[in-house]
């Protein structure tokens, strides 16, 4: 049905064609196609409680797809696989968006406005090998082709094994999709006695610099935390600044920290992920007057291989002491340079910054007034929770922001914090057994792709995306539940994470897809002939490996 490449495409073609465009309620309309495509399958007009449909339960009243094939042959032994069934926006096709879903004619109205792109995609656009498109590399291939294993494998007499395919939306916004999938596949594997030995994701590889044009196997994906700092100064009028102290001198001073820091940035062979950077910062000032701002806020994106976060709390309390002594010392040398210049003497206040971490202030705000402040901020959660109006971002600011008043008399403070989402780093542990033969599976694929195809691929240990294999997965569990549970203020209301079914998963992680270029850009293209008919060989080869270890 949908083993040969022009059906493979046919499919993928149109999964595209339906739009789901991450955190919109599209999303629900492709869950129920892929849910009616994989049920026109004989196996599951024959075992239809081997395929599921599950609510995520949240406001867009999104799914997720769950299929199940046993082989004939009876086993234990499974190979998980994951997709995300979301895309991008199409809004920055511009005039064009109106054709990103439909690849052949976006392909060609291209060519009728060739100036609008780059020279690579230009070159890639006249080879004739590439096909344009929205989702159509990132990545409703990978998807297709998942789903395609379950129809070439469900007929096969001598095959032994089983594949539970896991079809996710929101992968591009939160992962609500896969987090709210991870509880359910436990159920299904302990329902149906399943033994996992990994999980294959098949997103498309990235280059990893421009113009790289290599093919990938990924045995890991990297992770990311969200550091949060809720800066509170001491607001004074304007015309007594050297009186008060603004909360955005000591965000900037933990910006020119933060910002790009190379030493925050972890090394695991000759990977290197991205240095961090901000996401947002802003004082929390409502409307223009001449008072200084009471606090400020700032979120950084942060991208892990290895890192804890009790590790990464050490690091980020390090650098806001540094910035807090920086702070202060330019406030004691500009009273000194003003006294000197201008004859008014200031009294030494003393001043002091101090750095806590968020559970610190809690506990600090629960031992002064108990119950009573435990119940009001419950109060508020419940009401910032029920208000579409706040993100999930601001709720977390929101409730730091409510400990900070309960504890004024602290002083000016740097408050550390982690907001949503949290992504777990998952590799390969070479030095354990199973990870080990994964290793040798991939290794035996790469050799079969040069002897037969003569394509080099390359392995990676992380893919830098971003991606749901995180949740597979929960390295240095212990350190994780015990430092990223107390800091992360909002979890538990609207943004659950299942850290203990994810720690039972635990399962070895690898990534192969379709190869292309430009993900969420209008350039957005995909190889046709080597991710439709060498991708899914080597992908058997991989699934057949794998199912025999």
């Amino acid at each position: 049905m949908w083993s040969k490449k022009d059906d493979l495409l046919n499919l993928t073609l149109e999964l595209v064609a339906q739009k789901s465009v991450s955190a919109t309620r599209d999303e629900k309309c492709m869950a129920k196609l892929v849910h009616k495509k994989l049920s026109e399958l004989r196996y599951y007009k024959e075992n239809p409680k081997h395929l599921f449909i599950e609510p995520v339960n949240d406001d867009l009243d999104r799914y997720f797809v769950c299929a199940l094939m046993k082989s004939k042959k009876k086993t234990d032994k499974t190979l998980l696989t994951i997709a995300h069934m979301d895309t991008a926006d199409i809004k920055n096709a511009g005039i064009l968006k109106e054709y990103i879903l439909n690849p052949y004619k976006y392909t060609e109205k291209l060519k009728e406005n060739i100036d609008m792109l780059d020279e690579d995609s230009k070159k890639d656009l006249l080879s004739g090998k590439w096909l344009f498109g929205r989702g159509i590399m990132d990545m409703k291939m990978g998807l297709a082709m998942q789903m395609s294993l379950i129809d070439y494998y469900s007929e096969k007499e001598d095959f032994e094994g089983n594949i539970l395919v896991i079809a996710v939306p929101d992968e591009e916004s939160n992962s609500q999709g896969a987090i709210s999938a991870i509880p359910f596949v436990n159920k299904i594997i302990k329902e149906h006695n399943l033994k996992p030995l990994a999980v294959l994701n098949s997103e498309p590889d990235f280059g990893l610099y421009p113009g790289d044009d290599n093919k990938y196997i990924y045995l890991g994906s990297c992770g990311k935390l969200l550091p949060g700092f809720y800066i509170v100064g001491e607001e004074v009028h304007v015309g007594e600044s050297l009186s008060g102290l603004n909360p955005n001198l000591i965000g900037a001073e933990i910006l020119s920290r933060m910002d790009l820091n190379i030493d925050l940035c972890e090394k695991v062979g000759n990977e290197v992920p991205m240095p961090p950077t901000c996401l947002k910062y802003e004082d929390t000032k409502k409307d223009y007057n001449i008072q200084m701002p009471p606090s400020s806020i700032m979120y950084y994106n942060l991208q892990t291989l290895n890192s804890n976060p009790k590790l990464i709390i050490s690091k980020l309390k390090e650098i806001c002491n540094e910035a807090a002594k920086s702070v202060i010392d330019k406030v004691k040398k500009s009273k000194q340079q003003y006294t000197k210049l201008s004859g008014l003497e200031f009294e030494d206040d003393n001043l002091d910054i101090k750095v806590f971490t968020f559970d610190e202030l809690y506990n600090k705000a629960y031992a002064q007034f108990g119950e009573e402040f435990r119940s009001h901020l419950d109060e508020k959660i419940g009401n910032w929770v029920n208000d579409d109006s706040l993100d999930d971002r601001d709720i977390s600011t929101n409730i730091v922001k409510l400990l900070c008043d309960y504890v004024k008399n602290e002083g000016p403070c740097i408050v550390i914090f982690f907001a949503l989402p949290y992504y777990p780093h998952v590799g390969i542990n070479e030095n354990e057994e199973a990870s080990s033969k994964i290793l040798d599976v991939v290794n035996n694929t790469i050799k079969i792709a040069k002897e037969k195809y003569d394509i080099d691929i390359r392995i990676q240990k992380y893919f830098k995306g971003i991606s749901d294999l995180s949740y597979f997965a929960l390295q240095d569990a212990d350190e994780v539940i015990q430092y990223l549970k107390p800091n992360m203020p909002s979890l538990g209301y609207r943004y659950k994470l299942p850290l203990e079914e994810i720690r039972k998963l635990n399962v070895p992680v690898l990534n192969y897809g379709p190869h292309g270029k430009d993900p969420h850009k209008f350039t957005e293209r995909i190889l046709v002939d080597y991710s439709y008919e060498i991708t899914p060989r080597l992908v058997r080869e991989i699934v057949e490996g794998i199912l025999s270890i």
